[in-house]
């Protein structure tokens, strides 16, 4: 049985990487991929004082962030999903190499 499966009970999993949780406005989650798949953990830090934040992306196990991405302007979504993209992106090639 898939991590989706056992975890969130039936599951849409679009992408080939999905940051499960975001949508929801959540500041972390689990990284799956469209089949199930538990990768490790993301989070996304922000620094309201400075209108930036930075995704990042924790393989399975480990402490130190594999691939981060950083938002210059937290009030642009498209600056948001830009680095979200990114950092999917990262995380796919890592995954299928």
């Amino acid at each position: 049985m898939s991590v989706a499966a056992s975890y969130f009970g039936p599951m849409e999993l679009t992408y080939p990487i999905n940051l499960i949780g975001f949508e929801d406005g959540a500041d972390h989650g689990d990284v799956l991929t469209r089949y199930g798949e538990y990768l490790g953990i993301w989070t996304f830090i922000k620094d309201e004082d400075n209108e930036t934040g930075v995704f990042s992306f924790f393989a399975d196990g480990e402490n130190e962030p594999m691939f981060s991405e950083g938002v210059a302007v937290l009030s642009s979504g498209m600056r948001t999903g830009m680095a979200m993209s990114e950092l999917c992106r990262s995380i796919r090639d890592w995954h299928e190499a």
